[in-house]
């Protein structure tokens, strides 16, 4: 299906409709666009309000996440003007959405995040969601906000609860998250305990296992289990797109091939995610790409490589160095990659009251030396 079957309504409902079943592909996001513009043609607010989320849902999963944030507000806007006449319960959901990314960013301040928790609690205590719902989203805000106190009084909330409801997370996206917390207090064993019922198969989901793989990798080497990094390590290259931006999963693959010394496989991850993720404004994520991508370059320069092949075909400094055969001097682009994780570092930080980002920084990069030193 294409945008040039939307000349009359019910073209555009067809559309709809197929959107409501497809897969979260670039041509199904630029499709649910095109119905958004055309459902405001046709002055048709509840097809509007169907394109529109349909349009979200494929920004969610293809991890466009300004564009999911740049939406959201439209629809709790519609819903307060309309009682009862749109899917509130699917806005709700889609709350969760916005609350798993929003602190990723350094502008969003801390006072206009716990303005949006408060709203997100107050509507979904409304709806009737209980605490477990409530203390799961506080926990998953408060670990990327590297606010560990805050982060673990959720977490034992969440444990305390029994609640169950309708706008829960499965049990799969539930126990990946909670893996989270566990990369934060440094628990790898515990993660890898927890992680086990998705590892092994018994319980799945959409995302799952496909984003505990590299959770699990990562504490697998932080243990160093290297035979059982190397398995997590096959099984997310398998799972994940890569056509897709995944920055911090492929930040933890980079590393562990760096580690390794296949340096081979660390150069393919830099060229496929980092100009994916030149398009993103997430600090966060540029954080944790950058951090990897310059541990691998300085091992590169440490291995006696001094410049290193990269199709990238980018224009902007620093990547403007590179001869007529796309070489890059490894040495200039380590310290830009190491400058620029310290920069989004800096940034959360600052932002967050705290010095968890750069702390985390400081310890992966000595981690590391001293794998490579072995």
């Amino acid at each position: 299906m294409d945008a040039t079957q939307l000349e009359t309504i019910e073209d555009l409902q067809k559309v709809v409709n197929y959107l409501m079943g497809a897969n979260d592909t670039l041509v199904n996001k630029q499709l649910a666009f095109k119905a958004i513009q055309k459902a405001q043609f046709f002055k048709d607010l509840d097809l509007e309000f169907e394109a529109r989320y349909e349009y979200m849902s494929q920004c969610t999963f293809l991890n466009f996440d300004e564009e999911l944030i740049a939406q959201f507000p439209w629809f709790l806007n519609i819903c307060d003007q309309h009682p009862g006449r749109f899917r509130y319960r699917s806005v709700l959901w889609s709350f969760k959405w916005v609350l798993d990314v929003i602190p990723e960013y350094h502008k969003v301040s801390l006072q206009q995040i716990d303005s949006l928790l408060q709203d997100f609690e107050a509507r979904f205590k409304a709806f009737g969601a209980a605490d477990k719902i409530i203390q799961h989203y506080y926990m998953k805000v408060y670990v990327k906000l590297g606010d560990e106190e805050k982060a673990q009084q959720a977490y034992e909330k969440y444990k305390q609860a029994t609640s169950n409801h309708v706008l829960l997370d499965c049990k799969a996206c539930q126990s990946d998250s909670l893996l989270n917390i566990f990369l934060m207090t440094k628990e790898y064993q515990a993660l890898l305990n927890t992680a086990k019922p998705i590892l092994d198969g018994k319980i799945t989901c959409a995302e799952v296992p496909l984003l505990t793989y590299p959770k699990a990798l990562m504490a697998a080497m932080r243990l160093e289990k290297w035979d059982l990094a190397e398995v997590y390590a096959s099984k997310a290259l398998r799972h994940l797109n890569k056509t897709v931006a995944f920055p911090v999963e492929y930040s933890q693959l980079l590393l562990f091939y760096t580690i390794k010394g296949d340096f081979v496989s660390a150069r393919a991850i830099l060229e496929q995610q980092f100009p994916l993720l030149l398009g993103r404004t997430s600090d966060y994520l540029h954080f944790h790409f950058y951090l990897s991508a310059a541990l691998f370059l300085k091992a590169m320069e440490k291995s006696g490589n001094a410049a290193i092949k990269l199709h990238f075909n980018l224009k902007q400094p620093p990547f403007d160095i590179a001869d007529k055969d796309g070489e890059y001097p490894t040495p200039d682009l380590s310290q830009w990659f190491s400058e620029q994780a310290a920069h989004r570092a800096g940034l959360l930080d600052g932002r967050n009251g705290n010095d968890f980002y750069m702390n985390y920084l400081e310890e992966i990069q000595e981690w590391t030396d001293q794998q490579l030193d072995k």
